[in-house]
């Protein structure tokens, strides 16, 4: 199934409005106009436009979807790895079983229907998202589907588990029917999800949570400018949060660094370039201070976007998937962190476009 927008919006006044909003804010951050129609990955940032972009706009060429009709298959040593990741392939509808730090290919599970991002919980399980039924679901670490939750009506994109109660915050950016999206929070990952939102957020990409249970979503706000909100933890809603030290321009994946208590936000175009960085935040109060940056190059050299990685728990490295542009191939890599750079580790066999990636530990 390829995902559609709703046809609402009209494009060329959408994007007239943003580049206004734009030039009367200084440019300082990214604006972007909605599509009629989706046929990428709602989540992966697409080739940059000479006027503005959005997820899935028609008229960028995109990642072709061919289903990998094969069977799954994992292999039964995966049980002895101490720590593994998982990588979703939103082109193929795989998701891929890795050893980590090594990157050695354990298992592909097949027959998903746009996977996207993931999240691990405490028990070592993997929750991912299946964009184009709106469902998650939930896999033991050696590839047993677990359970499944039913996120109907909307577009989930991104996950992430609060491990002192095993809540599951499912981010769906945009509804079905082509409205806000939202945040639901699913009590122990099961049931009916309890929505949270921001009044000033339309689209709602990756969430993240912190130790205290607080919880972080970014995307894209009412205007279309990049957007951070914060859903303190027992509240019924969520609140804008002001960034400073830098400018985060196409939302990317969250994740919370336990060993320095910070914030760490993807941004698939850094800088407003076809590059993917991380920046560490700190919080304090309504303000999340960017205090440094990590730079994602593919094993080449050459640029590639990281929609949403996973922070090793010791925070000593980050990994994901590694989409690319012009003639280099897309990887699954192992970046050190916080000093990113060329990646340490990488796998570059069959891979069409990895978006989400979850870390399991025994």
């Amino acid at each position: 199934m390829r995902i559609s927008r709703s046809a609402t919006y009209a494009v060329s006044a959408l994007a007239a409005a943003a580049l206004l909003a734009a030039c009367s804010s200084g440019g300082s951050q990214s604006s972007y106009a909605p599509s009629s129609g989706v046929g990428s990955p709602m989540g992966a940032h697409q080739p940059f436009m000479p006027d503005h972009k959005f997820p899935g706009f028609t008229g960028v060429k995109t990642p072709a979807v061919h289903p990998d009709h094969h069977k799954s298959w994992v292999s039964p040593d995966v049980k002895k790895a101490p720590r593994i990741m998982f990588v979703s392939d939103y082109g193929l509808g795989d998701v891929y079983i890795f050893t980590m730090p090594g990157l050695t290919l354990k298992g592909t599970l097949t027959g998903f229907s746009g996977p996207q991002g993931e999240c691990s919980d405490g028990s070592g399980n993997i929750w991912i998202t299946n964009t184009n039924t709106s469902q998650v679901f939930q896999y033991s670490r050696t590839g047993s589907l677990l359970k499944t939750i039913n996120d109907a009506g909307e577009y989930p994109v991104g996950c992430s588990v609060n491990n002192s109660n095993g809540d599951v915050a499912v981010s769906n950016i945009i509804n079905t029917s082509g409205g806000p999206g939202n945040i639901e929070v699913f009590a122990n990952g099961s049931g009916t999800g309890t929505p949270l939102t921001n009044s000033n957020q339309y689209e709602y990409f990756f969430p993240a949570y912190d130790k205290s249970g607080n919880l972080y979503v970014d995307g894209f706000s009412n205007s279309f400018f990049w957007i951070l909100s914060e859903c303190p933890s027992g509240s019924t809603s969520c609140h804008s949060l002001s960034v400073s030290g830098a400018s985060p321009f196409f939302p990317g994946g969250l994740n919370w660094d336990r060993v320095n208590s910070q914030l760490v936000i993807g941004d698939q175009e850094c800088g407003g370039n076809l590059s993917s960085c991380q920046y560490a935040a700190t919080i304090s109060g309504s303000t999340a201070t960017i205090t440094g940056t990590t730079n994602l190059p593919n094993y080449d050299g050459t640029a590639c976007d990281v929609d949403q990685g996973a922070l090793a728990p010791f925070s000593k490295y980050f990994a994901g998937g590694c989409i690319t542009f012009g003639t280099s191939i897309s990887t699954v890599d192992r970046w050190a962190y916080p000093a990113g750079g060329t990646p340490t580790n990488n796998y570059t066999s069959g891979l069409s476009t990895p978006i989400g990636a979850a870390i399991s530990n025994k």
